[in-house]
């Protein structure tokens, strides 16, 4: 993208000190990031490069795509694209046994924490048992669990000057991305860093929408300011993400409260009548509408996305376009049961012998209970207990008479006789299809839930290293194992994420991608647009939908429950 650099971005350009740049979605901030990494690309010295760090897999791989237009391709090597996650991992993991670790780490994925903890929060009374739990896991196994990397890593700086100076020196720059959403140990990293190296922090208050997450607050920008004493530069209100559309400004308009009872251009609305047919078929032609809306050509538009509020809307809306004729989609949807089912769904791709059939069903029945300990509710906690029971029952030769135990065994052998195709695509939708038609409700429901999988949206890699399976043995031995393996690069690497076709997520999920066209998706009760009953005047969900709209290049569509009234958007009616 071309940028005329005007005399605050080339000040930022020429600043050998740190600098914080504000601006709206689309205001440049990510290119005059890549900008100053161009500028000091050639005085870097061996071994240097310039960090740039992002929360999301999504955002990293915005700004991968971004530095293709600013970065030579002999000069790529130089710079690095990182989650937060994953820079803290590699610390840790070189140095994690400074604090009194064992030298070898691994992982706790989130899914697997939830079971482990019967899926308490924190702000449960439970939590702090389990806070220390978790840090004994650390201390004594090497288990890190995913929200303990910031912290540990900032410790690991504070206490470790000749770690925390390494690390700064191989890293004369680092560029944060997203700065208003640091939290208190994220933030503590990079303050810690920035008395050797050079901090460029990007941030947009208006997009501050974590701040119900730990340590995640408004005063981050004011605590930049006083702990770095940055030069400062404000892009304000500048559009280059959807130029030649009033997108931006509908969005400010929300912000502000002000939203006019006129057209926007780059806006539209659709209502829906109250019953589930006219919702389903709103939801189905509202990619014909944007299609024909945004000139539907084999190569435009490129990407869709279809975002609810809650996680019920994004089921609503995946079941909506997988009816009658499916439209084929993707759903970012990363709840601990959808997870911990597909490791039930990859034991079932495992080979099987009738010698084993009995400790088979146990290892089945002990799965099913972790994926519903991880809901942590009190149905589902009784079934885990239940689970539980059968499995040590099965594993003393006593299998039990009950719907549950009977559905495993039928699963375990059909899993026995299953002919597989190779292609782990299709053998996954083998599965699926039995733990529909032979399991009971439980396996039916974690069957429902392998959907949010859809085509293996999570990544590539569980497909890859399930083919790696295959093309070595002929088989899937140790399936769970290459999941788990895959699932934990997705989290960490700083791969490109593929955001090509029809996205169905909610809106936290949405920050930090784009997509040519947006629709809007508003129900009272299971996509609302006013936050957890939030009262006026709404300004954390302002603030979200704001940042929703602003995912948008070319035209965003709302689509409104026609029997309920939005008190943000109420003016707008084109």
């Amino acid at each position: 993208m071309e940028l005329r650099i005007c005399s605050k971005r080339q000040s930022v350009l020429a600043a050998t000190g740190h600098c914080l740049v504000l601006g709206g979605a689309g205001s440049g901030k990510t290119t005059l990031a890549l900008l100053k990494a161009m500028s000091r690309i050639d005085g870097l010295a061996p071994g240097q490069k310039i960090l740039f760090l992002s929360f999301s897999r999504a955002a990293v791989s915005r700004v991968a795509d971004a530095a293709k237009g600013q970065i030579p391709t002999d000069k790529e090597q130089a710079l690095t694209i990182q989650t937060f996650h994953s820079f803290f991992w590699q610390i840790l993991q070189g140095h994690g046994y400074l604090l009194g670790s064992p030298r070898r780490l691994s992982i706790l994925l989130a899914h697997d924490e939830k079971a482990m903890c019967n899926g308490i929060s924190r702000e449960d009374s439970g939590w702090a048992n389990w806070e220390e739990q978790r840090r004994r896991m650390f201390y004594e196994d090497g288990q890190v669990c995913f929200d303990l990397f910031a912290p540990l890593t900032a410790e690991l700086l504070r206490r470790a000057k000749r770690i925390r100076d390494r690390v700064a020196s191989r890293h004369p720059l680092i560029l944060v991305d997203e700065a208003q959403d640091t939290s208190d140990d994220q933030w503590e990293c990079v303050r810690l860093l920035a008395e050797k190296s050079q901090v460029i922090c990007l941030a947009d208050p208006n997009q501050m929408i974590y701040d119900f997450l730990p340590g995640v607050g408004p005063g981050r920008i004011t605590e930049i300011r006083r702990a770095l004493n940055p030069h400062e530069i404000d892009l304000e209100d500048e559009n280059n993400r959807s130029p030649g559309t009033e997108i931006a400004a509908f969005a400010r308009d929300v912000l502000a409260g002000s939203v006019r009872n006129v057209s926007y251009k780059g806006m539209s609305r659709q209502r829906f009548g109250p019953s589930a047919d006219s919702r389903d078929k709103a939801i189905r032609s509202s990619i014909g509408i944007l299609r024909r809306i945004l000139g539907d050509t084999e190569s435009h538009p490129k990407s869709i996305a279809l975002l609810a509020s809650y996680g019920i809307g994004v089921a609503v809306i995946s079941s909506a376009l997988q009816r009658e004729r499916p439209i084929s989609h993707q759903v970012l949807y990363d709840e601990a049961f959808a997870l911990l089912s597909s490791r039930a769904a990859v034991f079932l791709l495992e080979p099987k012998e009738l010698s084993t059939h009995a400790e088979d069903v146990a290892t089945l029945l002990e799965l099913v209970g972790a994926a519903f300990r991880a809901k942590g509710k009190k149905g589902a906690l009784e079934r885990a207990a239940k689970c539980t029971g059968y499995t040590a029952r099965c594993r003393t030769g006593e299998m039990p008479k009950v719907k549950i135990v009977k559905a495993a065994s039928d699963l375990v052998a059909s899993a026995r006789d299953r002919s597989l195709t190779g292609d782990p695509r299709k053998d996954w939708t083998l599965v699926k299809l039995d733990l529909r038609q032979l399991g009971d409700k439980a396996f039916r429901e974690m069957a429902s839930y392998l959907d949010y999988l859809v085509a293996f949206a999570r990544g590539h890699r569980i497909s890859e290293n399930l083919s790696a399976l295959w093309i070595e043995h002929g088989a899937y031995p140790g399936a769970r194992a290459a999941l788990d393996a895959a699932l934990a690069q997705d989290q960490l690497l700083s791969a490109q994420e593929e955001l090509h076709g029809i996205h169905v997520m909610n809106m936290h999920k949405c920050k930090g991608k784009q997509f040519d066209g947006v629709v809007l998706y508003r129900q009272q009760y299971h996509s609302p647009f006013v936050w957890r009953d939030e009262s006026a005047p709404y300004a954390k969900s302002r603030r979200l939908l704001h940042m929703a709209i602003t995912r948008a290049r070319s035209h965003v569509l709302i689509l409104d429950e026609a029997s309920s009234k939005c008190p943000i958007i109420a003016q707008y009616n084109p």
